[in-house]
């Protein structure tokens, strides 16, 4: 009996002398775990990118960012508010490190010297010439003495049009008036009689033909031979390119393949936009905008347009170029990642 009590007392002796052991080698095995667990979690660049127009066609931004294509990039994407001449002042500067756009609004900047760099084409779209139901004009002829409005003077839309009138056989710096407007006060200066025509990205133009305010003259999604070509670019900082070429190659990745995604879910990017407050209009209505242009994100199909953009707007006596289109393109366009695939 005393021998049964004696070994009785050693074993429990033996599992008290056992607790703190296992209890440490648990607590080592936990930290072990968090810290495999905080060695795995990535750590995001921060950037920023420009979100200046509130654009329908600017849909492949707004899903990158909500849809986690920057994250899955490693990106730590902010969309800064700022207007136009403040994204060329901070992609110039490096201040901000890419935004998305229409090409026609960005030649000329970089043709004066910004350091502004193109690295993809994302999509086709998105500027409607809208002229106003009693301004007498159903054709680009019919522009000669018209007074045309647009969001800035020597913006996209003045520059897409000017290609289309110099075709038309019409001198756009001396035959046209210019009006700039904000673009959501278009629309009211063409109601007041101010101007005849818009010439706008969407969605404002769009806002007047759903009204029965006005007639499409030119659209940039639907228009031989403009509906061929690439509106909306990648532009990224030349700085951001020089300092860190991976980050500007995850940006261009990342809108590339939030462009595919958009190709495939045009109304839930419509939605999207609107939810979320990036655009106005209505989710019907801008998801028939969207479902207008052709979603086709590549880089080397956006260097060759670029050639063909750049000749346009030199005919047009919009870019006077002392070198060879070709030569400037090859300044301006930095492929600084491949093409990507569906």
């Amino acid at each position: 009996m005393k021998r049964k009590i004696f070994c009785l007392i050693l074993i429990v002796a033996l599992l008290a002398l056992m607790v703190p052991v296992l209890s440490g080698c648990a607590e080592q095995k936990g930290q072990g775990s968090e810290k495999s667990a905080s060695q795995n979690v990535r750590k995001l660049k921060p950037v920023k990118i420009a979100n200046y127009s509130g654009a329908v066609c600017f849909a492949p931004l707004y899903v990158a960012k909500e849809k986690g294509f920057f994250e899955k990039e490693g990106l730590d994407a902010e969309l800064v508010r700022v207007d136009f001449e403040g994204t060329k002042e901070g992609l110039a500067t490096g201040k901000i490190d890419a935004a998305l756009g229409l090409f026609h609004k960005w030649i000329k900047p970089v043709e004066q010297g910004m350091d502004i760099k193109f690295t993809a084409g994302l999509h086709t779209g998105c500027i409607q010439v809208v002229a106003g139901k009693n301004s007498g004009v159903v054709k680009v002829e019919d522009l000669r003495g018209k007074r045309i409005g647009v969001d800035a003077i020597g913006a996209g839309p003045m520059n897409f049009l000017a290609v289309a009138l110099s075709r038309a056989g019409i001198d756009w710096k001396k035959e046209i008036t210019w009006r700039a407007y904000p673009p959501d006060q278009l629309e009211a200066a063409l109601d007041k009689g101010e101007i005849d025509v818009v010439a706008v990205t969407d969605p404002f133009g769009q806002f007047i033909l759903d009204k029965n305010k006005g007639r499409l003259i030119l659209s940039q999604a639907e228009t031989k031979p403009y509906a061929d070509n690439y509106c909306c670019f990648v532009a990224v900082s030349g700085k951001t390119i020089k300092k860190d070429p991976e980050t500007a190659a995850a940006i261009t990745r990342a809108l590339m393949k939030a462009t595919l995604w958009v190709d495939g879910h045009r109304a839930e990017a419509a939605r999207l936009g609107i939810e979320k407050k990036y655009t106005g209009g209505t989710p019907d209505g801008n998801a028939r905008l969207l479902e207008k242009y052709r979603y086709v994100p590549s880089v080397t199909a956006a260097r060759n347009d670029l050639i063909e953009a750049i000749k346009d707007l030199k005919a047009a006596g919009v870019l006077s170029l002392a070198e060879s289109p070709e030569a400037f393109a090859e300044e301006m366009f930095v492929p600084v990642t491949g093409d990507i695939k569906k």
